[in-house]
């Protein structure tokens, strides 16, 4: 087999052929993918790694991101369109191994325009020149400044420049006016016309509807509670040139009726007195009753005491700015402390914690449920938990019925001849011995 494998390799050496191939690393010259190694790739006659050029914050920052050998360069119009330089210059196609400005409106989209007027394109670069809105940008949008002056500055020519400005809808300044405060000299978008004003957005949220002095301010009590924020502020008075509430301005509010939020103190609704919080849904729900900073806060005990979460869950003493469950006064202020013997206080709840909890309650004298039981033990037993509506993944103490001597001494007994105690409830003799009867037949073998 070896003299036949001899002239093989004579013949391949006399070709110029390799008996054994060899793939590049990456910077060798390619001609396809199978030159390269690996990951490599064959990419203009060099083996590269494309995507690592793609993930070098110079791809972001300069357009770099094509690799060629063992560099990063630039190569095609994609590299410069995703790049700073074009978000911020105008740089935007691939031109000579560069990113470069090829016509205007590359440079329209730039910072460079938008803040200095470079918005044309000359010698791959965007500069100060070509269309005066497109060069203004921000300025001309904003507040009318969209002529360009001799001096190259934006500036305001005409009503027109103002016209089609986020000054004109917002604030009503339509017109061009010379002279500011301090530089008479100066030209801008000013208000002149009422109608002006009654077409701006600010005349329907603010009321802001008279023009004066160059500004749109409040011209009436109609105006201001013809606006938005009369509807949801209470600013519906006029108070020189501005609305504001007043009188029964804020009484008209939800937030009055909800957070006591019914008195017009500069320029806005607060709480000014704790009447004013005493007569609000988050005194009766929350113990927000007392006037405090332009609010309704939970100051004292008092305020909890009168709540709903006082009565049913034992919520009645202040505790960083809440109500809470702090002491046993608590637990018996609250109605499940006399229904059912949650008369202890434990972890911010109340809780039945012994004997003479379930002893005191309406549980016991109604029901025979008169010792604390434990919820996950009786499950485990399969008797009924005593309490209607607790949660079935429950656990802790609840009062239960687990003597015939209780259900004697209960109302069930003497009204409804309950008097036999039974997993948990008081039933009637006829029933203890039917359930004694089917218990014991469920325990014959089979």
């Amino acid at each position: 087999m070896a003299s036949h494998a001899a002239p093989l390799w004579t013949a391949l050496l006399a070709i110029g052929l390799p008996a054994c191939f060899s793939r590049g690393e990456q910077g060798d010259v390619c001609e396809k993918r199978l030159d390269c190694r690996g990951e490599l790739q064959c990419y203009r006659g060099r083996c590269s790694l494309p995507d690592l050029c793609r993930r070098s914050p110079s791809c972001a920052k300069r357009g770099v991101c094509t690799a060629w050998g063992h560099d990063c360069v630039v190569a095609e119009d994609r590299d410069c369109l995703y790049s700073d330089l074009c978000a911020e210059r105008g740089l935007c196609r691939a031109v000579d191994g560069a990113c470069a400005a090829t016509a205007d409106h590359d440079c329209h989209g730039s910072l460079a325009c938008r803040d200095t007027g470079a918005c044309r394109s000359q010698d791959g670069r965007c500069v100060v020149g070509g269309h005066g809105r497109a060069r203004c940008g921000e300025a001309c949008d904003a507040f009318g400044r969209c002529t360009v002056d001799a001096s190259g500055a934006c500036t305001v020519a005409s009503d027109a420049d103002c016209a089609t400005a986020l000054v004109c809808r917002r604030d009503g300044r339509c017109a061009r006016s010379q002279g500011l405060p301090g530089d008479p000299t100066a030209v801008a978008c000013s208000a002149q016309r009422d109608a002006d004003c009654q077409a701006s957005e600010h005349c329907a949220l603010l009321g802001f509807c008279r023009a004066l002095r160059g500004q749109c301010v409040a011209g009436s009590d109609a105006w201001c509670a013809a606006s938005e924020r009369c509807r949801s502020a209470g600013q519906c008075s006029l108070v020189g040139d501005r609305c504001e509430p007043v009188g029964a301005d804020c009484r008209r509010l939800p937030q009055c009726q909800n957070s006591g939020l019914c008195t017009g103190i500069g320029g806005r609704c607060v709480a000014g007195s704790t009447a004013d919080c005493e007569q609000s849904r988050g005194c009766a729900s929350t113990g927000a009753c007392t006037a405090q900073d332009g609010g309704c806060a939970v100051a004292f005990d008092e305020d909890c005491q009168a709540t709903a979460g006082c009565a049913l869950a034992g919520q009645c003493s202040v505790r960083d700015g809440h109500c809470a469950v702090t002491r046993r006064e608590d637990c018996e202020r609250s109605n499940p402390c006399h229904t059912v013997g949650r008369c202890t206080p434990r972890d911010g709840r109340c809780v039945v914690g012994s004997h003479a909890d379930c002893r005191a309650s309406l549980a016991c004298a109604l029901h025979g449920k008169c010792r604390p039981v434990s919820v996950w033990a009786e499950r485990m037993v399969g008797w009924q938990v005593p309490e209607v509506g607790l949660a079935d993944g429950a656990t802790g103490t609840v009062c239960g019925a687990r003597t015939h001597a209780d259900c004697r001494q209960s109302e069930a007994c003497a009204a409804e001849g309950r008097c036999r105690a039974w997993q948990g409830q008081c039933v009637t003799r006829e029933m203890y011995r039917a359930r004694r009867l089917q218990l014991d037949a469920d325990d014959l073998p089979l």
